[in-house]
């Protein structure tokens, strides 16, 4: 009793103010703190995005300051509060050269261009961050500009980055492939899903691929690219000489001809190395599915283990469908 007595005592509590005009007791002694409080069922995505606002951080590093005790997270949650720019540079201000923060979860937390400049600081001065989901932030391509990239640059720790649906456009990711994506050291995962892609983004892409050593997997799903970027893209697959192994261009628009232009790389010899590729979602219709599958030996109607979207070869995976 004495023992289940002081694993439920809390280590450092203190009081932060919430967006309701209470206050609340946050233990900040433990290496995670979570602000993602959504265990109760009647707790909505809504109730847990007014609780905990900038001021909550302002509050919980002024705590921290005033005991003298640096910050010892190694994770942080904040998805779904609406903290802001404000609270970004709030988290940028009190994280500075936090060598034990591993993982920073902010999606969904209303941070705009302003803030992602503040997140560019704080990803630079992160020197043990391993992820990075930022996703679901407005930032425009103006955000990942300047101080995004240059912290980025200057990060040599970071292993995966979800940056997606940023509204970040081509320039946005033109801006990060022509910078700090062509030579980051660890980088193994990029999300680009959902930013309003175009076939004009592929260039650049391309041209990070043909120099990247670390990327294996890269995400642009969701996005409006074409035909004519499928095939440029085969062109940066073949630059990077099967350094990638994980590649996602679902609900794009590249039709049957974008489709087998990434079909026939998978199968040569070149292409070997992607172990999964998702193609689904592009308009390829039924007819074009029937004409690509028997391409790959796979026929749609003589295959008793790959009739759904899901076609084996072996350990490695292509997901392919009509619509």
């Amino acid at each position: 009793l004495r023992a289940a007595t002081m694993a439920a005592a809390a280590v450092m509590p203190v009081s932060v103010p919430t967006s309701a005009g209470t206050r609340e007791v946050l233990d900040v002694g433990y290496p995670v703190l979570n602000l993602q409080k959504i265990d109760d069922p009647k707790v909505s995505l809504h109730q847990c995005a007014q609780k905990y606002g900038p001021q909550a951080l302002r509050s919980i590093f002024e705590k921290l300051e005033e005991r003298a005790s640096k910050p010892g997270f190694e994770e942080i949650n904040l998805s779904d509060n609406l903290i802001g720019d404000e609270g970004a540079a709030y988290l940028a201000q009190g994280l500075s050269d936090n060598a034990k923060l591993k993982r920073l979860l902010i999606p969904r937390t209303n941070i705009r261009t302003a803030g992602f400049k503040s997140l560019g600081t704080l990803i630079g001065k992160s020197p043990s961050l391993e992820m990075a989901v930022l996703s679901a932030n407005l930032a425009d391509a103006e955000g990942v500009e300047g101080e995004f990239s240059a912290g980025l640059s200057k990060n040599k720790s970071l292993r995966s980055l979800c940056i997606a649906a940023c509204r970040l456009g081509d320039k946005g990711v033109q801006t990060l492939c022509d910078g700090p994506l062509k030579t980051h050291p660890k980088l193994e995962h990029v999300s680009f899903n959902y930013n309003r892609l175009e076939d004009a983004v592929c260039g650049s892409i391309c041209k990070m691929l043909a120099v990247n050593q670390n990327l294996r997997y890269l995400e642009l799903c969701g996005n409006s690219i074409t035909a004519d970027g499928a095939e440029e893209l085969v062109k940066g697959l073949v630059a990077n000489k099967g350094k990638l192994t994980r590649l996602g261009l679902g609900q794009n628009n590249m039709r049957l001809r974008g489709c087998k232009a990434l079909c026939q790389h998978f199968m040569s010899a070149q292409g070997k190395s992607l172990e999964f590729l998702d193609l689904r979602h592009n308009i390829t219709t039924y007819p074009g599915v029937v004409e690509l599958r028997k391409m790959m030996n796979k026929p749609i109607d003589d295959d008793e283990h790959n009739k759904g979207w899901m076609i084996n070869f072996g350990e490695r995976q292509l997901m392919l469908n009509a619509l």
